[in-house]
């Protein structure tokens, strides 16, 4: 974190200074998505501006080390509650190289990643309500972990369970997007959620580098990009609904994590290289907990494919021209995706009937 800190400094921060900067405007009423000179391009939602007050209020350079130390902390306490020690360690390293080229950048990804981590641990513990704000803050910075509210539906449960914790996480999102209101007026507010869903409505068209940009620039897909979209959640939902009474098991859960965690980036059309920290968090814990040679065999594909090949070790025009361009780094994410949703199912149809695990926390 420190050396990251030192490496890049103000100098070149990433995403800090424009964080800064619509923290400024939104104490100011202005409108956040305006691209000016030093500050544009920002797509969170309003509430971000606000929560990011922490890190905006601090001197510069104290604000950056600090986001970078949230945005390591997380994910890698996530990860230690979630798995043993040594297995603990062994994804640690896998998304090192990851995690450091997010804190480059001052970006929010390995803190989604966490979040999502932290979602699916608290549901485990039955701490819904916790649950329902680490997943609104990640729905509030990237919208794509709205998905972790699977993590509060995946085990067997009544209906009315169901109901109180769909509520809870309307609730927690609601109570987390209105935040702005204790600095801005409700109309100023009400201008900037629009502003937000206009920047949103005008990025949507966008491929990313993901499976939309695979499809596009490999296979001259033209058409929009929800109808694959839905096909990535249908996919991912259906064994969750189809093999409930299998969600009882600890192990059943876990891959339900893993797939999420990987499906969120490359079904994205806003993904890009520093995005699939989160990805290789899924891939990694994957691996990690069911093992096996294809398994790791896949995980060090990923590794190579997605996270040396971003670092100067390959050079720059290779990394814009070829494997930004042609959106390489999703495949082989898709293909353990593919093989995370094949053990879900084998999984399932093997365990729907046994009784719930002891646990799979550390």
């Amino acid at each position: 974190m420190l050396l990251v800190t030192l490496q890049k400094g103000l100098t070149h921060p990433g995403n800090f200074l424009l964080f800064r900067c619509t923290f400024d405007r939104l104490m100011h009423g202005e409108n956040l998505y305006l691209n000016t000179p030093g500050c544009f391009g920002y797509l969170y939602s309003p509430a971000f501006a606000f929560l990011f007050a922490p890190f905006a209020l601090l001197p510069p350079l104290v604000g950056l080390f600090c986001w970078n130390a949230v945005n390591a902390a997380v994910p890698a306490l996530a990860i230690s509650r979630l798995l043993d020690p040594r297995r603990a360690r062994l994804v640690l390293v896998f998304i090192y190289l990851d995690v450091v080229r997010s804190m480059q950048n001052s970006q929010s990804n390995a803190l989604v990643a966490g979040l999502l981590l932290l979602t699916f641990l608290a549901c485990e513990h039955e701490v819904i309500v916790g649950a329902a704000f680490a997943t609104g803050l990640g729905t509030l910075i990237k919208i794509f972990p709205a998905a972790g509210g699977v993590f509060a539906l995946v085990a067997p449960q009544p209906l009315g369970a169901v109901l109180k914790r769909i509520a809870l996480f309307v609730g927690a999102g609601t109570l987390l997007a209105l935040t702005p209101l204790i600095v801005s007026t409700p109309s100023t507010v009400a201008a900037q959620y629009h502003a937000w869903l206009t920047t949103t409505t005008t990025t949507s068209v966008l491929r990313g580098e993901s499976v939309l940009g695979m499809l596009g620039t490999w296979f001259a897909y033209d058409g929009p990009n929800w109808p694959v979209q839905l096909a990535g959640l249908v996919i991912l939902m259906a064994p969750v609904i189809a093999l409930r009474d299998a969600a009882r098991a600890a192990e059943f859960r876990r891959l339900v994590l893993c797939s999420v965690l990987v499906f969120v980036v490359i079904f994205n059309h806003q993904a890009e290289s520093p995005s699939y920290v989160i990805a290789t968090t899924g891939i990694g814990i994957w691996a990690v907990s069911l093992g096996e040679r294809w398994r790791v065999a896949l995980a060090i594909l990923t590794l190579v494919l997605v996270s040396l090949v971003a670092t100067s070790l390959v050079p720059w025009h290779y990394r814009h021209d070829v494997l930004r361009a042609y959106s390489v780094q999703a495949l082989p994410c898709l293909i353990c995706w593919l093989g995370i949703q094949m053990d879900i199912w084998r999984m399932g149809l093997r365990d729907r009937r046994t009784e719930p695990a002891a646990g799979l926390l550390a």
